[in-house]
């Protein structure tokens, strides 16, 4: 009998479950914060040099480095070197049909094929071989002890799932005839730990992105989250240390959580499409008609249901995290935010994207001051990065006033990739001093 879809979904996600549980994550934190420190050197450079750059790249960057870790248990070190997977992966996500296609027909002329491919061909022969090598060194490993370690990087979780799987022949190497990984086993888990790498830093960079974005723009939001981490870290030169000896202390930066999830409402980071089953129906909520969604693509648009003043109301447009404090949290409308999606098919690695969120926004608040950069779009324009295409810079450049509106790249990005520039928080300075 052939799995369906459905059925092999809830295979999968059941074996990396415990890789996305509360006290493995937390057990994280520590390289979390590793990370997150290399992300702050480099804002020291950016803003010793005073020159504009584009926060979603630098985000991105140590995104991908925590994601790589917590998927593959590699340090993949992007925010000092490159990674060929890493670029392959990127380049891949630009050659899909975003917004700044300006003919959709690109996609499918001959370079395009062919860049495709190559980037899929790239990631699969990465991850297959890092698969390879840790299938390896468990099945050589002559301590007993190797095999029984509660290992939760995913891909020791699909390699765990993969005992009683059945061997794919063998294959000879220097060792002479080794076992071989189930082939399909092979294929299905490279797939999956792709798309974990892939929704693992994308959605959460672009969060931290318009959290930073929206502070600086509420004076009054930064002053009381900066608050908040004085309060409960302590001063800023003894804040990494703190939360890698106490993580559990992330608990208590509640102010900091409702900055996050205000910022998620205001610019959630993607939809959410699912297949109508037979059965089901959708009620217009005006007329009370029914209609059949059997075989047709459904999709929850988390903009227009975060920004519909009936649902949120008056205070919509108002940027408002005490909406989300817990003392505030019985007002907020049953199931209007959605960020992560409902149900069975939520998003399994919302509790890492916020943890890492918590930790980078702790790290940062004090010690940076951002300000917006769109009018140094030209100093910008030979930078190297996606956004350098002229593409970008045609048509209108604003929505309803608003220069960082969110454009398609495989999910809800900032406009240009956020254009900023960065100073070092004098109060902070004068504190070392």
């Amino acid at each position: 009998m052939v799995a369906s879809d459905g059925e092999l979904w809830r295979k999968w996600r059941t074996i990396f479950n415990p890789g996305f549980s509360s006290s493995h994550l937390m057990s994280l934190v520590p390289g979390i914060v590793d990370d997150s420190l290399v992300f702050c050197d480099v804002m020291r450079k950016h803003a010793d040099n005073g020159n504009p750059f584009r926060l979603e790249e630098t985000v991105t960057r140590v995104t991908v480095d925590i994601i790589g870790k917590v998927v593959l248990d590699l340090r993949l070190n992007t925010q000092r070197g490159t990674n060929e997977m890493v670029n392959a992966l990127r380049e891949q996500i630009q050659l899909l049909p975003n917004e700044g296609m300006a003919n959709p027909l690109s996609m499918y002329y001959p370079y395009g094929i062919y860049s495709r491919w190559r980037n899929s061909r790239i990631m699969k022969e990465y991850i297959g071989r890092v698969l390879d090598e840790r299938f390896a060194s468990r099945a050589d490993s002559v301590d007993p002890s190797y095999k029984r370690q509660r290992k939760r990087a995913i891909i020791d979780l699909a390699l765990e799932a993969h005992q009683g799987q059945p061997m794919d022949g063998r294959k000879h190497s220097a060792k002479g005839v080794e076992p071989a990984m189930d082939s399909e086993f092979r294929r299905m888990a490279i797939t999956q730990i792709r798309t974990f790498i892939f929704a693992g830093h994308d959605t959460t960079s672009s969060t931290i992105c318009y959290a930073v974005y929206e502070l600086q723009r509420h004076p009054k939001c930064l002053d009381r989250i900066r608050e908040e981490h004085d309060k409960v870290l302590g001063p800023v030169g003894q804040t990494a240390q703190k939360i890698k000896e106490s993580p559990h202390i992330l608990n208590r930066l509640q102010y900091t959580l409702a900055v996050l999830r205000e910022t998620l409402r205001v610019w959630p980071a993607a939809s959410a499409v699912r297949t109508g089953s037979p059965g089901f129906t959708i009620r217009d909520p005006r007329t009370g008609e029914l209609y059949p969604a059997e075989g047709m693509m459904l999709m929850v648009p988390q903009h227009c249901l975060h920004h519909n003043p009936a649902i949120w109301g008056d205070t919509v447009n108002e940027f408002d995290p005490t909406r989300f404090l817990p003392e505030n949290e019985h007002r907020l409308p049953e199931n209007g935010w959605r960020p992560f999606e409902k149900g069975p098919r939520n998003c399994i690695g919302q509790e890492l994207a916020l943890i890492e969120s918590r930790v980078i926004l702790a790290l940062i608040c004090r010690s940076f001051d951002f300000s917006p950069a769109y009018d140094a779009l030209h100093e910008l324009k030979n930078d190297g990065s996606h956004y350098a295409h002229e593409k970008w810079r045609k048509g209108k450049q604003d929505i309803d006033g608003e220069e960082a509106y969110a454009v398609l790249l495989g999910t809800a990005k900032p406009r240009e990739g956020m254009p900023v520039r960065v100073r070092r928080n004098q109060a902070v300075q004068q504190q070392s001093a």
